[in-house]
């Protein structure tokens, strides 16, 4: 008859089994998360000075072109060739929504809500919003440990 250890004891020696067979733990998965985002959050620091450095290339790119009235060039590994298209700067948001309510020009918007004025609409209702329903989005936050 084997004896039963009690739930503590029980986990503890799963712990320690998981660690002998170099098993990751919920432990070492948190540690392992709190490595790679550090690695993440370094990468993007370098990725920002190197889109920081893309920006002053193109802006000077830009100018010089534009200055000698080129519109395409080539280096030896890339060539570059300016593009424009017309893009809405909005100046009057009441105006703009004025214009597509009247005209039902809803295509002129994106599809998105906006998380928490959705939350305040809703947390004061007996029903959700029309046509939407809540949903629980879960996960993960990490916090660094102070040394």
């Amino acid at each position: 008859m084997s004896a039963v250890l009690p739930l503590d004891k029980t986990v503890k020696v799963q712990r320690a089994a998981k660690r002998l067979l170099g098993e990751p733990t919920i432990g070492s998965d948190i540690d392992s998360m709190w490595n790679l985002r550090e690695k993440k959050r370094g990468l993007e620091a370098e990725a920002s000075k190197i889109e920081k450095e893309i920006a002053e290339i193109e802006e000077r790119l830009m100018k010089n072109m534009s200055e000698q009235g080129v519109e395409k060039s080539t280096g030896s590994k890339a060539s570059v060739s300016i593009t424009e298209s017309i893009v809405a700067d909005v100046t009057d948001w009441d105006k703009f929504y004025a214009y597509i309510g009247k005209n039902k020009a809803w295509q002129l918007l994106q599809r998105r809500v906006s998380d928490p004025a959705w939350r305040e609409l809703a947390k004061d209702g007996d029903k959700p919003l029309p046509g939407t329903q809540p949903f629980k989005k879960r996960r993960l936050n990490l916090r660094t440990l102070s040394s």
